[in-house]
């Protein structure tokens, strides 16, 4: 790694944790390695992995070993990508710092990009981007960093894990990567980060490309994970609860209405019995003349429509 002579305060250093990506982990890394920013450091955290995802990114670190790129590997063997990305974050030497996933690519000239827009804003502590995501329905660019950060992304996950480069003290600062969140992980990490009110530079263009897979932490549906999207949602009540901010009140109705989607989503996937419970703690924790938005919200989705945030946003 990096030693601490180094002017670490010009350096990126790149966070990738990964579990059983043999087959898939080389693309990542060559599109980092293909950035034309120098010095980059890269941190992988080996999640405990059962297949030869290690030796492969030994061999690959082996025959990419130039000046002003460093790999480093290291092992984090209680399972969870928090968990992997926390260590990786703890053993950062450099000022700035940004989160990748295994299984995606970063697009030609990011890391340029987000240095670049630094050094025009030095004290800022983060810059943001959307991503291109290629699902199985065609392209989509992921919601641009606009309006109320804090708000879009308890709605939209703008802050979610390859969307934003950061300083290392300001991530420590906001509690780091919490390993018992398994599920909308980033979610929760992001909303801790924006409780703070960080000075964030927007990007208009993605910085990466995101490839959904079938095998994925998050799995193939929300009923699979039943609970530990809710435990998510329970910790960004808490931070909220804990940050003492004027506008708490209308942050919680959010979480409502998040937890009500969430409540539709399981209806749709055909689980009634775990959308109803949700559903109804969604409502209870409205003011009675929210509840009209929360039932909205949650019919709305129910039938397959999207953006009910749009209609009901403004009023919750």
């Amino acid at each position: 790694m990096m030693n601490e002579s180094e002017n670490s305060k010009e350096c990126m250093t790149v966070v990738v944790p990964v579990y059983n990506r043999a087959h898939l982990i080389r693309r990542c890394l060559d599109s980092i390695y293909a950035q034309t920013y120098r010095p980059v450091s890269v941190i992988v955290v080996d999640n405990a992995s059962s297949d030869s995802t290690s030796s492969e990114v030994m061999n690959w670190a082996d025959s990419h070993n130039e000046d002003g790129f460093k790999l480093s590997l290291l092992e984090e063997n209680r399972r969870g990508a928090a968990y992997a990305r926390q260590t990786g974050l703890e053993h950062t030497v450099t000022d700035k710092v940004m989160f990748f996933d295994s299984d995606d690519r970063m697009l030609p000239g990011a890391i340029r990009s987000i240095m670049d827009a630094w050094s025009t804003e030095p004290e800022a502590d983060a810059v943001a981007w959307p991503l291109v995501v290629h699902g199985k329905d065609g392209d989509r660019l992921t919601h641009s960093v606009t309006g109320c950060l804090l708000e879009r992304h308890m709605v939209h996950a703008i802050f979610c894990t390859l969307g934003y480069a950061v300083r290392k003290d300001v991530m420590m600062a906001c509690g780091g990567w919490c390993g018992k969140f398994t599920c909308w992980d980033d979610l929760e990490t992001g909303v801790r980060l924006l409780l703070r009110n960080p000075r964030v530079i927007a990007l208009n263009k993605p910085m990466a490309e995101v490839f959904p897979q079938t095998e994925s932490i998050s799995g193939v549906s929300f009923s699979e994970k039943v609970g530990k999207w809710e435990l998510a949602l329970d910790g960004i009540d808490e931070s909220i609860v804990k940050s003492g901010r004027k506008d708490a009140k209308r942050l919680h109705n959010i979480v409502s209405y998040r937890r009500a989607i969430l409540a539709a989503d399981y209806f749709k996937e055909e689980h009634p019995e775990l959308a109803a419970p949700l559903y109804s703690r969604a409502l209870s924790e409205v003011p009675k003349a929210k509840r009209p938005l929360i039932r909205f919200a949650y019919h709305w989705t129910r039938l397959g429509m999207r953006g009910a945030f749009s209609i009901v946003g403004r009023f919750l």
